[in-house]
């Protein structure tokens, strides 16, 4: 009986574990996206707003200018530990 309750208490903690790193790798998903929707339309200095309202690092944040067409922004962020890469543009 030991053995089954205690196998079951492992696999609650393996589900809870799984349950937070999927949660901490949407959240940082979500907080890249908007990341660089912000930059791309309201420049860096709003998205680093952004990221440390939300607790984040910018781990990269690159701008392309492209000719005539607007820009493309690509950021990658760190939360909790978790990296998450987005891309936006506001081009035509």
């Amino acid at each position: 009986m030991m053995g089954v309750l205690a196998l079951s208490f492992s696999w609650v903690l393996a589900l809870v574990t799984v349950e937070q790193k999927l949660t901490t790798s949407m959240s940082a998903q979500t907080v890249a996206d908007a990341v660089a929707l912000a930059a791309a339309e309201n420049g860096e200095g709003v998205a680093r707003q952004l990221v440390a309202l939300n607790q984040a690092r910018i781990v990269s944040l690159d701008v392309q200018t492209e000719t005539n067409r607007g820009m493309t922004v690509v950021v990658v962020i760190e939360l909790d530990g978790v990296q998450a890469q987005a891309t936006a543009s506001n081009a035509d």
